[in-house]
């Protein structure tokens, strides 16, 4: 008993001052003085007696004991007891305890061992090692609670599981699998800061990190995943992953973050790099201008700007203030670039008359002569071995700081000319001539004028080799069309009871195609021709399509008119199917300038483009939608209303296309799939109504409900952004989605889409339920209405016999808002429904509320099971005024097939962090939900870029 008192006082002592040494002592001297059973049971008694009690997890006197327990454990492992009894065996007794224990009702206790294990492992000494069996036992509790639902269980496992990790194979480390799981999906910001805090940093977390954590909903997420990333090795980061870290750091919404990457980070890097630009950019890599340029310029706001041109000064020629072509390179020509355009004409003049120069002379100094400079292009282009497409394009862009006056326009012009011309040139540099042509010609005419010179001389080069182009695109399609038969009757032939007619008929047509393959005869010679004439084509549609983004060019309607239907109009009919696909996208931009007529004669023409092969189905898609943004719907005499029921036949043309392409997107949507561009373009259709249906609304509430992936993260992305905006600023949206619901889950019931797509039911409910929510508008009498509206359909739907989810909907009806005391329509209408079938109603009503597991709990238990939803509530009718439980998401953003399974069940009985709504995933989607708020401006572009 004295013996026990000791240990009392001992840990009351450890409570007041944590786990001192003179404390530690006395404990390890207890443990060598003592026989094993003297020791072990007053020791343990005294730890458990601390790890149970009723205080809060914050209580510091006990997490003091709970310290010095563990920091004295781990001492007492290198040590015996006086009949030689190692501590390594009072470990092994506690490791027993935590597997008996660990899993405990009291969340309290589940965090001690967790705490007790992270203090354990943390104070091993260097020497010690613990034995593999105890690291695996170690390893399994600690998981097990990596998957508790109270958050703060969690992140106390994660510091325990970090000193676990295995710093040699992260791929067979199941530590690193279920970090990196945590670290893209967990709900709690604590337990996702605590792991990216702690997670070894190997390559493929480093992955994670940049896709996902780096667009973190939490701040302190974000800011962490950045302090790791600048105490990682710089030589370690691949060019694109600094790249990547700088491009989000800088566009980053929280002050202090974009901070953090502006000052330490470009500052150590650039120390890193010994203070050398050119090494720096080097290491970055200049394939993202962009940001290389920002990051250049940051940096450059921190010298003088004397400094900034010594630079660059130590590799011009003092004379001709270029460097020499032969030591001319990629880093070097993008250093001159930035700095050229950073120092601007009135930092160039003030610069020259610091060093004694005035007026225009500042150019002799800081600037080569525009002549000359153009004269260095031509030099570089032409006469220089192994040329660099990039070190031209940087060289093109960087004419555009020179003042231009009528001689260096000239000049320029001429060597433009010559660079266009020039067969091996490619398509790339195109953007930058034009931008070059929009300097140097003072109007739109002139510049159109010069540019039909250019197309005429091409027009003059390629018009000849023009039946070769369609007798080799001709050629092409043939064979794609008979690989694709190959492969169809290959696919049939697999099946069990092959459909024989229906091969045989198409190994006829296979062989009929093959037949006018082999009549089509392209000599190598006239393949050269082709090839060349190709490029020069599609060098001329470039152009076209980028000098009409200049802004002089627009009000030159004429000019334009009459290139593009001298150039471009007549290879829309060529068989080779870039040709078609890069006339059409040069030939957009005309159709957006106000132009009804050719906009309506064209959109026949993407029409008929979308059921032919090999066509680019992206490029037409966004085309069409820009120009049904860009007119009114009536231009094209397309009925905005989607829901009329007519049949249509399947072959694309204007008056059906829209109909056609509802029908065509199912739930098979990624984002390179062509049909991620028609969600979208559907989308923006919506938010600026120019069309309305229901059937349309309700296949992109599915799309969103589906299980998210690493392949729909921009498509979710996109409907976040769409449903926010939609629920927030359209007026008739609340009306809308009620009418959504019924519609909703009967294509989950028909398709049995909950199990195939992952579909939650009671995560539809929920956010279904919220969409239509009086909180949504300031007027919350109209939202309110539409529960009444939506309470409607679920009676209409449910007083038919047999339909499923009837318990949920039941549970719906009595959660709904709804204003009956000023509501008379709505009050008669229900009335009257009830009236009609009251008794099958009612008898309905209490047969699902008595026994809900048997259709619906089938489909809906691997959720939530609806009775665990209720336990510890009482179903009653919700109020106006009633604020709705939003409970903390549980949810992952990426769900994988192994769901994490809870292990333990609070003896609170609460659920909280396990019932989700999509209305939870968009704040988890952080950028587009904030951003969603200040208003959404879409803007039609008519460039391909996405």
């Amino acid at each position: 008993m004295a013996s026990k008192k000791s240990f009392i006082k001992l840990f009351e002592k450890a409570g007041e001052v944590g786990p001192q040494p003179n404390l530690l002592k006395i404990l390890k001297d207890k443990f060598i003085d003592k026989n094993w059973e003297e020791f072990c049971a007053p020791f343990m008694d005294s730890t458990m007696s601390v790890i149970v009690s009723q205080t809060p997890i914050q209580c510091v006197t006990v997490n003091n004991m709970i310290k010095f327990a563990a920091n004295g454990l781990s001492i007492l492992s290198e040590h015996s007891t006086k009949d030689e009894r190692s501590g390594w065996y009072l470990i092994s007794e506690f490791f027993q305890l935590f597997r008996k224990y660990g899993n405990s009702n009291d969340k309290a206790i589940r965090w001690r061992f967790c705490l007790f294990l992270n203090h354990l492992l943390n104070h091993m000494t260097e020497g010690t090692v613990l034995s593999v069996e105890l690291c695996d036992v170690a390893t399994m509790l600690l998981l097990d609670r990596l998957q508790d639902k109270k958050p703060d269980v969690r992140a106390q496992a994660v510091l325990a599981l970090s000193l676990l990790q295995n710093p040699d194979n992260p791929k067979i480390c199941p530590i690193v699998k279920q970090f990196i799981f945590h670290m893209t999906r967990d709900s709690s910001a604590e337990v996702r800061t605590v792991i990216v805090k702690k997670i070894a940093m190997f390559n493929n977390v480093i992955d994670e990190m940049l896709k996902n954590t780096l667009f973190d909903v939490s701040d302190n997420v974000r800011r962490e995943a950045f302090n790791r990333f600048l105490e990682y090795p710089f030589s370690r980061f691949s060019s694109k992953q600094r790249q990547t870290i700088l491009e989000i750091g800088l566009e980053d919404k929280n002050e202090s973050i974009i901070s953090l990457v502006k000052k330490r980070f470009l500052e150590s890097w650039l120390d890193k790099c010994n203070n050398d630009f050119v090494v720096l950019l080097n290491n970055l890599g200049v394939e993202n201008e962009i940001v290389c340029e920002k990051a250049l310029n940051i940096i450059f706001e921190t010298y003088y700007d004397s400094q900034v041109l010594d630079f660059i000064n130590e590799y011009l020629n003092s004379d001709s203030r270029m460097i020499a072509l032969d030591k001319l390179s990629v880093e070097k020509i993008f250093l001159w670039k930035c700095i050229a355009k950073y120092l601007t004409t009135e930092k160039k003049i003030e610069l020259a008359r610091n060093q004694g120069h005035v007026e225009d002379y500042y150019l002799d100094i800081l600037l080569p002569d525009l002549t000359k400079f153009s004269d260095y292009i031509r030099d570089y282009y032409f006469n220089t071995t192994d040329t660099n497409e990039f070190i031209l394009i940087q060289l093109l862009e960087m004419t555009s700081v020179f003042p231009i006056d009528d001689v260096g326009a000239e000049s320029l012009n001429k060597l433009c000319l010559d660079l266009i011309m020039d067969d091996q040139l490619s398509v790339k540099p195109i953007k930058s001539v034009a931008v070059l042509f929009g300097l140097t010609f003072k109007n739109g005419k002139d510049l159109l004028n010069y540019v039909k010179q250019i197309l005429n001389k091409f027009q003059t080069i390629t018009i000849d080799i023009y039946p070769l182009l369609d007798k080799v695109g001709t050629q092409e399609l043939l064979e794609y069309q008979v690989k694709s038969l190959t492969d169809k009757i290959e696919d049939l032939l697999k099946n069990e009871s092959p459909n024989t007619m229906e091969i045989q008929e198409l190994i006829f047509e296979k062989k009929k195609l093959k037949k006018q393959y082999k009549k089509i005869n392209v000599l190598p010679e006239e393949k050269i021709l082709v090839d060349m004439a190709v490029k020069n084509v599609l060098k001329v549609f470039e152009l076209v399509f980028q000098v009409q983004q200049l802004p002089k060019v627009g009000i030159e309607l004429s000019l334009l008119t009459d290139i593009v239907q001298n150039i471009i109009v007549g290879y829309l009919e060529c068989s080779k199917v870039n040709i078609r696909m890069e006339a059409i996208r040069s030939l957009s931009p005309y159709l957006l300038v106000n132009n009804v007529p050719a906009a309506k004669v064209h959109m026949i023409t993407l029409c008929n483009e979308i059921a032919k092969p090999m066509t680019d189905k992206h490029l037409l898609f966004k085309i069409m939608f820009e120009l049904l943004m860009r007119y009114d719907l009536k231009t094209f005499d397309i009925n905005d209303d989607l829901d009329t029921g007519e049949e249509y036949e399947d072959d694309f043309c204007v008056n059906n296309i829209l109909p056609l392409l509802v029908n065509c997107i199912d739930y098979d949507v990624d984002d390179s799939s062509f049909k991620s561009v028609i969600v979208k373009g559907f989308c923006n259709l919506l938010i600026f109504k120019k069309v309305k249906s229901i059937s349309l609304l309700s296949k992109l509430l599915l799309l969103w409900f589906i299980r998210l992936s690493r392949e729909t993260f921009s498509i979710c992305n996109h409907l976040v952004k769409f449903f926010t905006s939609y629920v927030f600023y359209i007026d008739s949206s609340s009306s809308a989605l009620a009418m959504c619901y019924v519609p909703v889950l009967k294509e989950i019931n028909e398709y049995n889409l909950a199990d195939t797509l992952g579909i939650k039911m009671y995560e539809v409910n929920s956010t279904l339920m919220n969409l239509t929510r009086g909180l949504m508008y300031k007027n919350e009498k109209k939202a309110i209405n539409a529960h009444g509206e939506l309470a409607c359909y679920i009676l209409d739907y449910i007083l038919d016999e047999n339909q499923p989810y009837t318990a949920m909907l039941v549970d719906t009806l009595y959660k709904l808002e709804i204003d009956f005391d000023n509501n008379d329509e709505f009050v008669n209408t229900i009335g009257s429904k009830l009236l009609l079938k009251k008794e099958s109603f009612l008898i309905k009503i209490n047969e699902k509320k008595v026994d809900t597991t048997e259709k619906e709990v089938d489909v809906t238990e691997k959720e939530l099971d609806s009775t665990e939803m209720d336990k510890g509530q009482t179903q009653t009718p919700s109020t106006v005024n009633e604020e709705p439980v939003m409970m903390e998401v549980h949810e992952d953003l990426f769900t994988e097939e192994n769901v994490i399974n809870l292990s333990s069940d609070d003896e609170d009985n609460g659920i909280e962090g396990f019932q989700s709504t999509k209305l939870n995933e968009m704040k988890r989607l952080s950028e587009v939900f904030k951003r969603s708020f200040n208003g959404i401006k879409y803007e039609l572009t008519s460039d391909d870029s996405d």
